[in-house]
């Protein structure tokens, strides 16, 4: 029987029909990771260690079936997917079963067999970390310091996708932006291109520390306008670039909610976005905020289908889509205010609250891909 609900919004009635439109579904299969970057959510979050059952996994790919409108599953979370004991058992159910696939990975996991695999399945996209230039001199005390290793994981997976004769896996590099790299960015592009990289993401810092507030770029210490005109020059070579905005901006757009997308941690609970995956401490702007999980259900108890239809993730998806919740970052009375010292909720009642979320205003950037020219980028 077709859902239906009614939601009472100030004076007058919104009435939802949710349908089952979920377009990417995102896997934390672990939680766990080989590296300890300093920036990483990590090694500042509160929450347990763990790795998805594979029972589970499957469970869950029983469930995605369920959504015709799905258009990748992507292997991301907070974890190094590599490090799960039967990553590439479940890349391979993934695609067995029809499903684009997408991953998020350090690389420096991933073996010549591996990566040979990765070309021949047939993965749609693979997004590897690399905050610098892959030279003796660039150690990064934020990024991960094993750049060269995940560089040539690169070179090998384009080797590996040439001789399978596929443009499979697109691949793509995830750069963090601070003070310590951000110069780099333009040259680590052009490496990039001429590695056969395809798409380059780049996010800013969130601080986790007090201390990493002073390595933001966007808080009007830097002016990143050169930069950035030179990354567009470059991009006009042929390499896919995605940029986020360096300072505060009224507008505000969810990613995860415009491209609906669902993520679900290892431990099944069912999650909205890489925000409320884990419970850590954020610094806004040098304040300081504390982000709790928060989950609309567990995929052991209740189908993914029913989670995603729910009253309350319905409603939830509806007033981000539509922008119905206040705005903490510019707002006079942050300073004085309790309602922005958590995410449990807002001054207008809204439960968890995203009033002061920084990858909204796209200073950090969500990982989503696009289907553009015929590839997932």
């Amino acid at each position: 029987m077709e859902k239906e609900y009614t939601f009472t919004l100030w004076d007058g009635k919104v009435v939802i029909k949710p349908k089952l439109d979920m377009k990417y579904l995102y896997l934390e299969i672990t939680s766990r990771c080989n590296l300890r970057c300093e920036m990483c959510f990590k090694q500042h979050w509160e929450d347990e260690e763990g790795d998805m059952d594979y029972d589970l996994f499957l469970k869950i790919l029983d469930d995605a079936e369920k959504f015709p409108e799905l258009k990748m599953i992507y292997f991301g979370g907070i974890g190094e997917p590599t490090v799960h004991p039967r990553f590439m058992d479940m890349v391979r159910e993934v695609k067995k079963r029809g499903f684009a696939l997408g991953i998020s990975t350090n690389g420096t996991l991933l073996t010549d067999e591996m990566l040979k695999e990765l070309a021949e399945l047939g993965v749609d996209l693979v997004y590897f970390s690399m905050d610098v230039l892959p030279t003796a001199q660039n150690v990064v005390t934020l990024g991960h310091i094993l750049a060269g290793v995940t560089a040539e994981k690169i070179k090998k997976l384009v080797k590996y996708r040439e001789e399978v004769g596929t443009h499979k896996p697109s691949i793509g590099v995830e750069v963090v932006v601070t003070k310590e790299n951000y110069k780099q960015l333009p040259e680590l592009a052009r490496y990039l291109l001429n590695l056969g990289v395809d798409a380059m993401l780049v996010s800013n810092l969130l601080p986790l520390t007090p201390e990493q507030v002073n390595d933001i770029v966007y808080d009007g210490s830097i002016d990143m306008t050169p930069i950035v005109n030179e990354l567009y020059k470059i991009a006009h070579n042929g390499l896919y670039i995605k940029l986020p905005y360096f300072e505060l901006k009224t507008e505000r757009v969810c990613d995860f909610d415009e491209n609906k997308v669902a993520v679900i941690r290892w431990d099944g609970e069912v999650v909205p976005c890489y925000r409320f995956l884990h419970t850590y401490r954020e610094y806004i702007f040098g304040r300081e905020k504390k982000v709790n999980t928060y989950s609309f259900g567990n995929v052991r108890e209740k189908s993914l289908a029913d989670i995603w239809t729910s009253e309350r993730y319905t409603w939830f998806r509806f007033i981000t889509k539509n922008y119905l919740y206040p705005s903490c970052t510019d707002c006079s009375l942050r300073d004085a205010c309790d309602f922005v010292k958590t995410t449990d909720i807002d001054c207008w009642g809204n439960e968890p609250s995203c009033a002061d979320c920084l990858w909204s205003r796209r200073i950090v950037m969500c990982p989503i891909p696009q289907y553009n020219f015929g590839k997932f980028l």
